[in-house]
């Protein structure tokens, strides 16, 4: 799955579910939190699941094989 680009469709549609989960989660466990807040925290999970997705592609593509045993 690529990195999509922060103002892709799919990315402010991921952006907009994860606010409303966070408004979700606030109800219910009566955090006081303001819509732009929760906006504010699904984009910067959505970001950090990004670079996080990225990092362990790159780590998986760009990782010699073991080396065999006595080498």
């Amino acid at each position: 799955m690529p990195t999509l680009p922060f103002d892709s469709d799919a990315t402010r549609a991921a952006v907009t579910a994860g606010a409303q989960a966070i408004a979700a989660y606030c109800d219910k466990h009566a955090i006081q939190i303001d819509p732009a807040q929760c906006e504010d925290l699904a984009e910067v999970l959505i970001n950090q699941y990004q670079a996080f997705y990225a990092g362990v592609r790159y780590a998986t593509t760009h990782t010699p094989p073991p080396a065999e045993p006595g080498q």
